[in-house]
């Protein structure tokens, strides 16, 4: 769609380094991140929002998140943006923001 970031990313037309990518999302690292890990996981389709997109496609697209989460083993936190919810595009996307693990006492 004309105008959407992530749409222009989706295509090519921006550049971004893919962490990942399938028929149904793409993984790219925040190009202004808000913790030291932060990844968007983005829907390829325009105007999918969370309270309309399919639920089978809404899981798998969490299951990818859940396991880049466990992958990273670091501290982490999910937030899903819904319309309205970004200053950037209305278009479905998750985030995933991480930081570095502290050392862990045994």
């Amino acid at each position: 769609m004309e105008g959407c970031v992530f749409c222009q990313i989706v295509a090519g037309e921006i550049p971004a380094k893919k962490e990942y990518e399938d028929e149904e999302m793409i993984v790219i690292p925040d190009k202004s991140p808000s913790a030291p890990i932060h990844l968007l996981f983005i829907s390829k389709n325009h105007g999918e929002e969370f309270h309309k997109v399919d639920r089978e496609k809404l899981s798998r697209m969490l299951d990818r998140v859940r396991a880049k989460a466990i992958e990273l083993g670091t501290p982490y936190r999910v937030g899903l943006n819904g319309m309205g919810a970004t200053l950037v595009a209305d278009h479905l996307h998750i985030h995933l923001l991480g930081r570095v693990a502290r050392d862990r006492v045994m």
